[in-house]
């Protein structure tokens, strides 16, 4: 008999488990969604011809299974067209860092992160191991003289919302930093899902359970099984339930254990913005302008790290571009403000703001906790009162590591079902 599963959440994250315990046979996954769309922050916008991203982006090496499934479902990529940093080729930035050759930095840092990581993989995690994780990435870096990793990462990293290099946690940087991302950068191989990510994951879940516009308003764990109830009033019984929402957002609606607090305790969402914006008179001869002061150590927030062109606009007689910036404490009308100064200074004249979208974004470890057996945790409870979790917090908010991390989850669930 099939196990029953209640996952909340209908992200990458919810969506992807839900795909990969029904391709086992052996479980019956139940997807609640708050939104009434599918994908979470994969959230595709069409404006005219242009399929825009205003959430999750590209495609990498690591993206196998995605990759897999998105031929399945005859989603196409398309290339990302050439890329510049402060006008140069990021190549040609990265390697004017200082240190070694590009080549033996990328060899010292792939050698000392498979280190690194085969010991925060063991069953218990040594003291040496957890101290490195905790050290922030910039300092752990600069240690062993990666100077030109640490350039590659303001791209990598900063100018995706994944965190200052000298505030983010080694081991988080270390989880998306890999040698398929290293590879994919390098070779200038990032790929887009030419019919959008929000095609994709409503193709990826045709056949699933998926209830949609259904928001869970209480979890209670108290009885034989765990049940979910929505804004319906009615309760459903699960043999398990999963968690891939914000683990703060979890805990409003259950009665948490010591756990779920602590990891709420050691976690800091940060707020990452996405604006599509009609200019004229603006680059477009390549695809992305990125902007170093934006997003070195220092930057402030809410300056604009990026922009991609994504189209012609001829309603408004411009071109289509996606921006990004850290939202920090601003409100959107106050990063739109400091976006339109932006473009006008790089010598773009703004015509309209088309649409704007904040998230909470990058759940970024505390340094302590982690030194204090954040990881430890992190793996303990999972199946603790018949919940285990998922999605961003628990992996990386790359679609790559979320769908790996469920992989193994899955594994598990196999094992002790």
């Amino acid at each position: 008999m099939k196990r029953s599963v209640g996952i909340i959440g209908g992200g990458p994250a919810g969506l992807s488990l839900a795909r990969l315990l029904q391709e086992t046979g052996r479980f019956h996954p139940t997807v609640f969604e708050a939104n009434p769309y599918l994908g979470g922050k994969s959230f595709s916008f069409v404006r005219g011809d242009a399929v825009v991203e205003m959430g999750t982006c590209y495609t990498t090496r690591a993206h196998r299974r995605v990759l897999d499934w998105m031929k399945k479902a005859r989603i196409d990529l398309r290339p990302l067209g050439e890329q510049l940093f402060d006008g140069e080729d990021f190549l040609d930035y990265v390697k004017r860092g200082d240190g070694a050759p590009l080549a033996v930095q990328v060899a010292q840092f792939l050698y000392a992160r498979q280190r690194l990581m085969s010991a925060l993989g063991r069953a218990r995690i040594p003291d040496w191991a957890q101290k490195q994780a905790a050290q922030p990435i910039a300092e752990w870096l600069r240690e062993r003289k990666l100077h030109k990793i640490e350039r590659f990462m303001y791209r990598s990293m900063t100018n995706l919302g994944y965190g200052f290099v000298d505030e983010t946690p080694t081991v988080q940087a270390m989880r998306w930093n890999d040698l398929d991302l290293i590879l994919t950068g390098l070779l200038k191989q990032l790929k887009m899902p030419a019919q959008g990510w929000s095609a994709f994951w409503e193709r990826a879940a045709a056949g699933l359970d998926v209830n949609l516009a259904s928001r869970v308003t209480k979890v209670d764990r108290t009885g034989a099984l765990p049940s979910i109830t929505t804004e319906t009033g009615v309760a459903q019984e699960f043999d398990l339930i999963v968690c891939t929402i914000a683990m703060d957002d979890f805990n409003a609606i259950a009665d948490p254990t010591e756990n779920e607090k602590a990891v709420v305790e050691a976690v800091k969402w940060n707020g990452y913005t996405t604006t599509l914006v009609a200019v004229q008179d603006w680059f477009d001869d390549v695809t992305v302008q990125a902007y170093s002061a934006a997003v070195v150590p220092g930057a402030p927030y809410g300056r604009m790290m990026s922009a991609r062109l994504d189209g012609k606009e001829p309603e408004l007689g411009g071109q289509l571009y996606l921006t990004g910036q850290l939202t920090g404490s601003y409100s959107d009308a106050e990063l739109q403000e400091i976006l339109l100064s932006e473009i006008t200074a790089q010598g773009g004249r703004p015509v309209n703001v088309i649409l704007q979208k904040s998230w909470k974004y990058f759940a970024q470890y505390d340094c302590e906790a982690i030194r204090n057996g954040l990881l430890q945790r992190f793996r303990d409870m999972q199946g603790e009162a018949a919940t285990w979790y998922a999605g961003a917090t628990f992996s990386h908010e790359a679609v790559s590591n979320i769908v790996n991390f469920n992989a193994d989850l899955v594994r598990r669930l196999k094992r002790e079902a």
